[in-house]
């Protein structure tokens, strides 16, 4: 399986999601940058053939190889994606490909009601709007990229039917109405939260798929892609806070990963404990692996 290659290696200075935030002069300048990265990455990102190293990345993913070893009975596994039940009797490959089918849900879901709703300020023509309109796209890819591992378990086809937690409706609700002093910090927190999830389900898939080596191998480079793109989001929510909003995300990225707990049960179940999602106070960029943190976008 040859991975897909989306762009070329770019190194930031930046080792702390923490950190200072640039000077808000420089916003406009480091917004563009970051819009040239973009456009390297997704092979253009506006007219008609936006998106175009995208989505032959995404063809190229649909030809690697690996097919599970074991049986997946896809009317139980469907019934589990529409509601999960701690009690299920359930293989942790299983439960590991159950949690990449639902993990983005709840972003992709909230991506869509915050795009509805801030329709009038992303078709702005300033920096930071035009980047905003380009990430939400990109989400769209993560579901089409981690749905995409069900591909190698022959007869399965993912089609429950999701729907959000009404913890999650609330949060999405009151994000879709926040002014952007409130927006972007909230936004920079689920987004940290998001790395971490991301993150510990990389280090979570070492110890699984020990019969099928292409399988795991495949679905750690769906997650490096995903937390290369995700680490850009963070920078782009941080250069659109102030100090004040860096660490009011902080605070709130761990109540942020206690509400995704919540709603991706499957999480838990796969090992993510509390012991383990109070750990991240302390992660940060050096956490990483080391091919994200070269490649990607981070101010």
């Amino acid at each position: 399986m040859s991975p897909a290659v989306m762009s070329p290696p770019v190194i930031r200075s930046a080792k702390s999601l923490y950190a200072s935030v640039p000077e808000r002069e420089r916003a406009d300048d480091l917004f563009l940058d970051y819009l040239g990265f973009l456009d390297r990455r997704n092979g253009g990102v506006e007219g008609e053939d936006s998106f175009h190293l995208r989505e032959a990345a995404m063809e190229d993913m649909a030809q690697w190889e690996g097919h599970y070893s074991g049986k997946v009975d896809g009317e139980r596994f469907n019934r589990l994606y529409a509601k999960y039940s701690p009690s299920a009797d359930i293989s942790q490959d299983e439960l590991a490909l159950l949690a990449f089918a639902k993990v983005n849900a709840g972003e992709a879901y909230g991506v869509e009601v915050t795009s509805k709703a801030r329709a009038h300020l992303m078709s702005r023509p300033e920096p930071i709007f035009r980047v905003e309109r380009i990430l939400a796209k990109e989400e769209t890819f993560h579901t089409q990229i981690l749905v995409g591992a069900a591909q190698h378990f022959e007869g399965l086809q993912v089609t429950g039917a999701w729907s959000p937690p009404m913890p999650l409706r609330v949060l999405i609700f009151c994000l879709a109405k926040f002014p952007p002093s409130l927006f972007h910090p909230v936004l920079l927190a689920a987004e940290i939260s998001g790395v971490y999830t991301f993150n510990w389900l990389l280090q979570r898939l070492s110890t699984l798929f020990p019969n099928d080596p292409k399988i795991r191998e495949s679905m750690e480079r769906r997650l490096i892609e995903i937390l290369i793109d995700e680490v850009g989001h963070v920078a782009y929510n941080r250069l659109a806070v102030g100090p004040k909003g860096l660490q009011f995300a902080k605070a709130m990225g761990a109540r942020v990963l206690e509400g995704n707990a919540i709603n991706t049960p499957e999480i838990p179940a796969l090992g993510m404990d509390l012991n383990v999602r109070r750990q991240i106070a302390n992660f940060d960029f050096a956490d990483l692996p080391e091919e994200v943190r070269r490649k990607a976008w981070f101010v």
